[in-house]
């Protein structure tokens, strides 16, 4: 009874309910599904407890086997006291033993187990037992074996190779190559069987597993060669220790022959090996690679596709191949038609290094992530490889750029240029550089063009090259004339065409792909190709006779569009290497050198190259349509037009060509002018670039009316700046009110003089009297006596102080101030007093003076250095130092122009560098500090930008006029 109350109870009453007997049922639902997870997991675990002790017994099975077997082999060999050819089943019992349990005893680690290592080692070494004894014979030494395991056999020989040599012996004797054999010869070509072949294919064809990586960790096979480039990018394996691996890899390059097992191999030398940063070869192996040097040149590179992964991650395989193949090439002996092909080959690969290979200290950027980056340096080693281009430079120019001067068609002329005025005073009259600055429009220059064409001069200039070909070579007598298969005839030819257009391609896309304005990048090998010379030319000249004697130069100058212009195209190349190397040269050539010696190239044919590089710059800035420039033609353009700015520059400084041979006549300059304040990008470009093609009237128009818009924009709407001046104070007073101006300098200026008595002078400033003042102004300020300005000896022209900060404490404030009148006259186009000297003239247009520039401040000093420089005797003699000793108002003092300096002697071999850092002190290191003030106040008035339109002696005129006038009417009336 009791207890059936008790069941009911169950149902719920009071004290239990309903929901607290479904949650009890849950918990226990909950346990026991608990308890049968724990049951499942401990079965699992169990098992795979079991199963791993059943795995290690039957690893210990198996090894045992194998080193018993093993074991009594090698007891029964030394009982027999000799070797026998061990029965097939058992060997190879024996061998998948060892493999099933170094598979089965495996990791997922890299290498193999020590002792894994060593058992496959005493199995390898019964199997090439076999394979020896039984004659090279394959199913006598190795039965039934399938390829399957030979390959994995294969495999075991590269993973332990490094450590057991004996294992690529086997494996060496497989494909026919004797283990004591050093290097691969041809003659044994006949010992090779059908069976050596086989397994040669096996290792060109296959890719082999590590055998003791378990499946589910097993990476991709990997062919012979990737594991031997694994043996040869770790740090572990010394050079002797790879002379197994260069035998087996260098037999395979003698024996397969094939069209199918060749380019395989030879490919993955290319990609596989060669990639190897810093490759080293055994030197037994150097000359066997030479060998194969010209098959290696012609295998197809696909450094995307076959290249594996860079061993130094952000460092592209290009980058050691290109170092391996500049060390690791055959000596420079190759005959020329062999050169270039390296020659093509190495502007491939530079074609495709990262641009911070050109760096000396080059550094790559390895992107981790979208937002992160870690510097990788570049190996020293490789460093070194790569620069070894510098010192191969020289064979190849000698090999590439020799002439065979006999053989010349069109030998380069001497005629110096003829003078538009033979008759004028002065060379600058002569070449009409004289008369430049006072045409007083482009019209004038038009009918001087015009009214001149019929004379000699003009002919010579409407078709120069035509002309000056004619010139060279006249009719010779009959007496003189040769007869047919004369010597001219059988004469070789000046260049090797194609080994110098291979040259020149790989020197114009170094010269391109190299930055010169990243300090961090080395000159080396544009200082040496400026300064090599053979056989007595410079490489300027060398390259300028070959254009002229291998192209037609009069259809290149009216058709080469050289901005789009690509690294394959020969002629651009030449033009690219020729440009860069005689700009450089124009740095450090004097005036003797230039116009006296004729060197690089004689005067008549400087002419000849403006003319070229005009009428191709000409036809890129103006006439061509809307273009799709390459990178390097753009850098063609860039490179042509820096050497036509340096030899304009250096013409109106020093004329030797008429000043007509910078000008185009079909160049309309009104069109030019109203493009420009169009905002037309053509013409801005055309001026930017080449504005000695407008003439100088021109210029000045434009100048005009670009100022005048600026002046029209600030003073249209804004009031005048009054300003009182003191008769008498005219310096202290424009001093001090203008200086705080400063930009407001641009705004009208009115200016109220106060006289003697302290009153202002009755009138109103309508333009003359604050261009009275501003004259006066110029003229005190740039007095010689104020301290500011001093004169040269020779033309008594002014530029800056050295020694300003001397008199005046606040200098760089006055030079400021200065550059601010001069910028004022200018923009309100007042023609001021002061004469500069040309060098601080270039200092003005933002330019860099060089030693031809000092005799514009100190004749003899420039006379001196020439002394240095031609010196035949002991320069050390002359007791030089790298220092200059200077007197300032009594003192002396030393400066010196290297750390160090006043220590440092001058000798024979340092001399040069002494010149021309002594030109740069007295040119640009002397006054820098008060020039870059003078430009700065200068730049607050007027855009200098504006300035760069003109040259030194046009800027002067544009400031402070012409003393002479000249009738250019009078010019015209002159005969021819």
């Amino acid at each position: 009874m009791f207890r059936r109350d008790d069941e009911v109870k169950k149902g719920g009453d009071g004290a239990r309910s309903k929901s607290s007997v479904v949650e009890e049922a849950r918990k226990k639902r909950e346990e026991r599904e608990k308890k049968r997870h724990t049951e499942r997991h401990a079965v699992a675990l169990q098992a795979m407890v079991r199963g791993h002790h059943s795995r290690m017994f039957l690893l210990r099975q198996l090894r045992e086997d194998v080193d018993r077997k093993v074991r009594d082999i090698a007891t029964l060999q030394q009982m027999l006291q000799k070797a026998f050819v061990v029965p097939t089943p058992v060997l190879l019992s024996i061998v998948h033993a060892a493999l099933f349990a170094t598979k089965l005893g495996g990791s997922s680690k890299a290498t193999l187990d020590t002792e894994d290592a060593s058992r496959l080692a005493q199995v390898i070494a019964l199997l090439h037992s076999n394979w020896t004894l039984s004659g090279d014979s394959y199913p006598a030494a190795f039965g039934s074996m399938s390829i399957a395991t030979l390959k994995q056999v294969f495999a075991c020989c590269f993973q332990i190779g490094p450590t057991h040599g004996a294992a690529l012996e086997f494996v060496a004797s497989l494909v026919g190559c004797a283990s004591k054999e050093e290097t691969p010869s041809p003659s044994s070509s006949a010992e090779i069987s059908i069976q050596h072949v086989a397994m040669m294919k096996i290792l060109i064809h296959e890719t082999f597993t590590p055998v003791h990586r378990p499946w589910w960790t097993q990476p991709l096979g990997q062919s012979f060669t990737m594991h031997m480039r694994g043996v040869l990018t770790s740090n572990n394996s010394p050079a002797e220790n790879t002379i197994s691996w260069w035998r087996l890899l260098f037999h395979l390059l003698e024996h397969a022959t094939s069209n199918e097992d060749k380019p395989p191999i030879m490919t993955a030398l290319l990609h596989h090996i060669l990639t190897v940063p810093a490759l080293v070869l055994p030197s037994p192996w150097s000359e066997q690679l030479h060998r194969f040097w010209p098959e290696i040149l012609t295998t197809p590179l696909d450094l995307l596709a076959n290249c594996p992964p860079s061993p130094i991650a952000g460092i592209p395989p290009a980058v050691f191949l290109l170092a391996n193949g500049l060390t690791l090439r055959p000596p420079s002996t190759s005959p020329c038609h062999m050169l270039q092909h390296d020659l093509a080959w190495y502007r491939h690969l530079l074609a495709v290094l990262p641009a911070e290979s050109y760096s000396a200290e080059p550094l790559a950027w390895l992107h981790v992530s979208a937002s992160h980056s870690v510097p990788v340096v570049y190996p020293s080693a490789v460093v070194a490889q790569l620069r070894t281009m510098y010192a191969q430079m020289r064979p190849w120019c000698g090999v590439c750029f020799a002439v065979t001067v006999p053989g010349l068609r069109k030998p380069l002329s001497t005629a110096p240029p003829a003078p538009m005025f033979p008759q004028a005073a002065t060379t600058e009259d002569q070449f009409g550089f004289g008369y430049i600055a006072q045409q007083g429009s482009f019209s004038i220059l038009r009918r001087l063009w015009a009214k001149s064409t019929s004379s000699k001069w003009m002919q010579r200039l409407a078709n120069p090259f035509k002309s000056s070909s004619s010139h060279r070579h006249p009719t010779p007598p009959p007496h003189h004339q040769a007869p047919p298969h004369s010597q001219q005839v059988c004469a070789p030819p000046p260049f090797d065409a194609a080994a110098f257009v291979s040259l020149v391609q790989l020197v114009a896309l170094f010269l391109f792909r190299w930055n010169p304005s990243d300090k961090k990048n080395t000159p080396d090998l544009l200082s040496f190709l400026t300064f090599y010379k053979i056989d007595g030319l410079s490489l300027v000249h060398t390259l300028w006779l070959f254009f002229q004697e291998t192209y037609d130069v009069d259809a290149i100058a009216q058709s080469l569009a050289l901005g789009q212009a690509t690294p394959e195209d020969p002629v651009a190349c030449v033009l690219v290497v020729f440009a860069v190397t005689y700009h450089n040269l124009l740095i450090v050539l004097d005036d003797h050198e230039m116009h006296d010696t004729g060197f690089p190239v004689p005067l008549g044919q400087v002419e000849r190259v403006i003319v070229l590089f005009k009428g191709v710059l000409y036809r890129h800035y103006w006439l061509a349509k809307d273009r799709h420039n390459h990178p390097f033609g753009e850098y063609a353009v860039e490179s042509a037009t820096r050497l036509l700015q340096s030899l304009y520059n250096r013409c109106a400084r020093r004329p030797f060509c008429n000043v007509t041979s910078w000008v185009v006549g079909d160049l309309d300059g009104d069109d030019v002018v109203e493009r420009v304040l169009h905002d037309d990008q053509k013409a801005v470009a055309l001026l930017q670039h080449m504005p000695y093609l407008l003439p100088y009237a021109d210029r000045v128009r434009l100048f005009q009316a670009l100022v005048k818009l600026d002046r029209d924009r600030y003073q249209e709407n804004a009031p005048p700046c009054r300003m009182t001046i003191r008769r008498g104070y005219v310096l202290e007073d424009g001093l001090t009110k203008l200086n705080a101006l400063r930009r407001d300098l641009k705004k009208k200026v009115q200016v109220h003089f106060i006289n003697e008595a302290g009153t202002e002078e009755v009138g109103i400033d309508a333009g003359g009297l604050f261009k009275e003042f501003w004259t006066e102004l110029s003229q005190l300020a740039f007095d010689p006596h104020y301290g500011l300005f001093q004169c040269s000896d020779v033309d008594h022209l002014l530029f800056p102080n050295p020694s300003s900060s001397l008199i005046h404490s606040n200098d760089v404030l006055l030079f400021e101030f200065l550059g601010r009148i001069l910028g004022k006259a200018l923009f309100e186009n007042i023609v001021v007093q002061p004469k500069f000297s040309r060098f601080f003239l270039t200092k003005l247009l933002g330019n860099h003076n060089h030693i031809h520039d000092l005799p514009s401040l100190d004749p003899q000093l420039y006379k001196n250095l020439m002394f240095l420089k031609t010196y035949d005797g002991d320069v050390s003699d002359l007791g030089l130092t790298f220092s200059i000793g200077q007197d300032c108002f009594g003192v002396h003092k030393e400066v010196e122009l290297v750390p160090g300096g006043s220590s440092v002697g001058v000798t024979g071999d340092n001399r040069y560098r002494y010149i021309h850092l002594a030109a740069h002190y007295y040119l640009n290191g002397q006054i820098a500090r008060q020039s870059a003030a003078f430009v700065a106040g200068l730049r607050d008035v007027v855009d200098v930008k504006m300035l760069h339109m003109f040259n030194e002696p046009e800027l002067q005129v544009l400031i402070s006029g012409t003393t002479s006038a000249f009738d250019m009417e009078v010019r015209l009336s002159c005969p021819s």
